[in-house]
């Protein structure tokens, strides 16, 4: 098909027929993109909610691992990552991303990406749970950002590649465990493709405490789950052990790497508790046990060289001034809050998901990496590499051919309005649900609270409103998604990882 445009509306796609649609637009699927476009897809549907300003992609300050140096090697990347996964890990999925990694971050610097300490040496730092200098940074702490920056604009310059915006995805088509097309908020009229590569993001964002963009409430897993894909790991959510609370409200990442500098993690007499290389899930417990025994928890950063933490880490420099905080001098006071999620839609390693069409990579896929707990600056490697994977299959996927439009695939506008209702106002019920979630399926879990809190997730989902608005969509896919993390967390009774249970 030819397009005029780059950036198509909504009208134009209706009923159209896409090679592969991709959905999201963070590091996993702008890779997934121009993978797809590489492989020779001549249509190629890039959907974006908001833009990649939108993803925990954009955000992520500590970095990307990858085993460069000769002093490493991917076998010890790999052994860290597994020792970080308390034992869950999918051996050949570790294998494979960590011996992937070195090919994957070589090929952004020929294309032109510049890494800190320039790309015949980059610059290596050191983070916890990992036995070798091996994080690679760009501009201190904007890996992400820059990153996700770099592919969008070299996506932009593809012709086969397409970028429909701010638009909701609804519905997946799947019958008889083979994918067809979408729906999409606000279209009467389905969009077709021969395969479909979600990169929707994680849920972190269903808790109180957290760093992730409003948005991260896990949509993509929901609408995954209700066309018949598997999903697995739901239990296992990483809370980020140092993230300050701002004047202005919500949770601020203080990267991972300040403590890979030095930072100390100390209470308030001044006393270390805990090692501050250790991984995150044992950081978090012992900084959330240290705040709900009445204490505070600060990381110290005054030992640090005059002028390197603005040097090293501008953005994080930034905030805290903000904050009136001057790490310099002073400590900054830190809790825990959820970052990342590791659960998802369960895929192999193509990326091919239970559902034959239908891919998945980043952080709304499960594809074992992580195991019970990732290992910090490892997410940004899986949306790198499986992203590829995943585009590069979904162009070569020959299932079957692309489905004309049939009216009876249209959606029957008066049966999705009798389910319409009123009811609790979605923001409040998204607050709710929020302290819900923190309150019963947090840092340490118990039993009660778990049940106590899958009933009231449940009783919410039912007295909320419904209507065609976004928040409301997005919401009801939220509630979904906190029950099957609830549920997932109850079914596993023994501690693991970012799973810590106290009964």
């Amino acid at each position: 098909m030819e397009f005029e445009s780059k950036v198509l509306s909504k009208e134009q796609v209706m009923g159209e027929k896409f090679d592969v649609i991709v959905v999201g637009s963070g590091i996993a699927g702008l890779s997934a993109a121009l993978a797809a476009a590489k492989a020779k897809s001549k249509s190629v549907c890039l959907i974006e909610r908001g833009s990649e300003r939108n993803s925990n992609s954009y955000f992520a300050q500590g970095g990307i691992a990858c085993a460069l140096s000769n002093e490493d090697s991917w076998k010890n990347h790999a052994l860290d990552t597994m020792n970080a996964g308390a034992g869950l890990c999918n051996r050949d999925a570790v294998n494979f991303i960590t011996k992937s990694g070195p090919a994957a971050v070589r090929e952004l610097m020929d294309l032109g990406l510049g890494f800190d300490g320039g790309n015949e040496r980059p610059g290596m730092g050191l983070e916890g749970g990992h036995g070798k200098s091996r994080v690679l940074h760009i501009k201190g702490d904007q890996t992400g950002r820059e990153m996700t920056l770099f592919l969008k604009k070299i996506a932009k310059e593809q012709k086969d590649i397409h970028f429909l915006e701010s638009t909701m995805l609804r519905e997946i088509l799947a019958q008889k465990k083979k994918y067809s097309g979408i729906e999409f908020l606000g279209n009467d009229e389905p969009m077709f493709s021969r395969s479909l590569v979600l990169a929707t993001g994680g849920y972190a964002a269903c808790f109180e405490k957290t760093t992730n963009p409003a948005t991260t409430l896990g949509s993509g897993i929901s609408i995954a789950q209700k066309a018949g894909c598997e999903i697995s790991g739901m239990e296992f959510i990483q809370f980020h052990p140092t993230t300050l609370h701002t004047l202005l409200g919500g949770n601020f990442l203080v990267s991972e790497a300040v403590r890979g500098e030095g930072g100390k993690v100390v209470n308030g007499r001044g006393k270390t508790i805990v090692d501050p290389l250790d991984t995150r899930d044992k950081v978090s417990i012992a900084i959330y046990r240290e705040l709900e025994g009445g204490g505070k928890v600060f990381l110290d950063t005054r030992g640090f060289d005059s002028g390197f933490f603005r040097e090293r880490f501008p953005t994080v420099y930034s905030e805290l001034i903000e904050n009136r905080i001057n790490p310099e001098k002073d400590l900054i006071p830190i809790e825990t809050a959820a970052h990342y999620t590791i659960g998802g839609v369960k895929t192999d390693l193509e990326a091919l998901t239970s559902i034959k069409g239908i891919y998945a990579a980043g952080e709304c896929a499960n594809c074992g990496l992580h195991g019970a707990n990732r290992l910090a600056s490892n997410s940004l490697l899986e949306g790198l590499v499986m992203g590829k994977i995943a585009g590069k299959n979904a162009a070569n996927y020959k299932g079957q051919k692309i489905m004309k439009t049939d009216s009876s695939m249209k959606m029957d506008s008066s049966q999705e309005n009798a389910a319409w209702r009123e009811g609790i106002e979605t923001e409040a019920g998204l607050a709710a649900m929020k302290k819900t979630m923190w309150k019963s399926c947090g840092v340490i879990r118990q039993e009660k609270l778990l049940t106590q809190g899958l009933a009231a997730i449940t009783g919410l989902e039912k007295k909320t409103e419904i209507n065609d608005s976004a928040g409301s969509l997005a919401l009801q896919n939220a509630f979904s998604v906190c029950k099957m993390t609830i549920e997932a967390a109850l079914a596993r009774k023994e501690s693991m990882g970012t799973h810590y249970r106290l009964n």
